[in-house]
């Protein structure tokens, strides 16, 4: 059953970049895209030939080393600690407190005390931040947007960086706290060792998520979430099938879960396959078909995509990252209110589904925004002597496309929302529950990262195709 949900997962992430890989999502390559959709045009591109070409192949086993590594890393013990009572505790508070839930999803190291224990929780907790007061000061909205250049964008992302860094020391104190009981000889330095070695890993974690960012095959910090989720799979599956055979209608219940996260699956590859194509007029275009010179045969296909769901799955991730952070601050802190306050943002609770729609809409409508600049993308426009029809250049082509990016985006958050409610709601009416909360999160986070992993694996086949097209053609040319 693992098996074949992981395969459904790449098969939809597949056929949503299949969908997907005509064109960019930004307007800032839009030569690029007019490159890439003839490129695609051919029916003979060969794309498993094309994955032994070029740099691809390095880069595909390097992204495989770094997970392998990350993977490994969850597995280096801290020394000083009873493990066996360790991963009691972890295993008493993940049916009861939730932490099965946060283990998952910051890599599943929570439980082994080991050297990435917290994973890329606390640079997903900086980001999260960071997204939020980009909205309100405007001096880091203009890092984010690169109107600084790469030198503003690089500052930002070293805000971030340090950032998490004061999270992953705030967090790692927070744990040897928590672990204290369990350890063989608590001495005066251990808790800053402790702590030290925790932000370290934290760090190490990031500095791999990093250079998996740097291959262009899919973000990092994504790609590590994914790999929990699948490392973890086999043995939620293979829970829950166990639980669903101890009542007699369990099978049903369970046939009903796995029918409503098919269609789930299905609607979320809609959603990241949907775009909004907006027509685009070349000027030298129109010039030459005018004079007959040398006029290309689509000259009226070219369109600038917007997608309805710009930000892939990260509103996903950050609304899930947000809501276990009081669960987190109650398992080091104990506090009875923050406890009280946990168990109401986990899943199962009442508010649960509600608060994390409206969080995923807020993170997706200003992740949009965050991908997407209007003003860069007329900007870019402009300099490619490139217009909209009877919109006019410059500030009205921005406004215009600045309100196709808010209906956009409010509509794409909608139907994401949506699509996370639906196998958690049939989970309430089934009262069939899932080991670590595998729902509607973790099945969206699992297609989402399949399918833009595959868009940009593919989007690289086919400049790796028009490359050797070029090369050919200059070929026969000498010859």
């Amino acid at each position: 059953a693992a098996r074949v949900l992981g395969t459904a997962a790449l098969l939809a992430g597949a056929y949503a970049g299949l969908q997907r890989s005509r064109t960019p999502s930004s307007a800032a390559d839009g030569q690029k895209s007019l490159v890439l959709r003839r490129a695609a045009q051919p029916s003979n591109v060969n794309y498993f030939a094309l994955l032994f070409k070029g740099d691809l192949p390095k880069r595909i086993a390097t992204v495989l080393v770094l997970l392998a590594l990350c993977r490994i890393g969850f597995y280096i013990p801290i020394y000083g600690f009873d493990a066996d009572a360790v991963g009691e505790y972890f295993s008493r508070q993940a049916t009861s407190g939730g932490m099965g839930f946060i283990d998952q999803l910051f890599g599943g190291g929570l439980g082994r005390v080991s050297l990435f224990s917290l994973g890329i929780g606390p640079y997903i907790t900086a980001s999260i931040i960071f997204q939020i007061l980009t909205t309100v000061v405007p001096a880091l909205k203009s890092l984010a947007q690169g109107e600084e250049g790469e030198a503003g964008r690089d500052r930002y992302k070293n805000y971030i960086k340090a950032t998490s860094f004061g999270f992953a020391l705030l967090q790692g104190f927070g744990q040897s706290t928590t672990l204290s009981p369990f350890v063989f000889d608590n001495g005066p330095l251990w808790a800053f060792e402790v702590t030290v070695q925790f932000a370290i890993g934290a760090m190490l974690t990031l500095l791999i998520s990093e250079q998996i960012t740097e291959q262009k095959l899919g973000n990092g910090a994504s790609l590590l979430v994914f790999s929990s989720i699948v490392a973890n799979l086999p043995r939620t599956v293979g829970a829950t099938v166990a639980k669903a055979g101890e009542n007699e209608s369990g099978y049903l219940a369970a046939g009903i879960f796995g029918a409503s996260l098919l269609v789930t699956i299905l609607g979320l590859v809609y959603i990241l396959a949907a775009e909004r194509r907006i027509p685009v007029l070349f000027a030298k275009r129109l010039q030459e078909e005018a004079s007959g010179q040398g006029g290309t045969d689509d000259a009226g296909q070219s369109y600038l995509p917007i997608k309805l769901n710009a930000s892939g799955v990260l509103p996903l991730i950050f609304a899930s990252s947000l809501l276990s952070l009081p669960a987190l601050a109650a398992n080091y802190t104990r506090l009875p209110w923050l406890s009280e306050l946990a168990k109401t943002l986990l899943p199962g609770s009442s508010a649960y589904i509600p608060v994390s729609m409206v969080l995923i809409g807020v993170f997706s409508y200003v992740s949009t925004f965050q991908v997407l600049d209007p003003k860069d993308m007329a900007t870019n426009l402009r300099k490619q002597a490139a217009a909209i029809p009877q919109v006019r250049p410059g500030k009205e082509t921005e406004e215009y496309l600045r309100t196709v990016l808010e209906r956009a985006s409010v509509f794409g958050a909608v139907i994401l929302a949506v699509l996370f409610v639906l196998p958690n709601l049939i989970e309430l009416l089934t009262k069939l529950s899932t080991p670590n909360s595998f729902g509607g999160t973790s099945l969206l986070i699992l297609v989402g990262v399949a399918a833009d992993t595959w868009r940009q694996l593919q989007a690289e086949l086919l400049m790796q195709q028009y490359a050797t097209d070029v090369d050919q053609f200059y070929k026969g040319k000498k010859e």
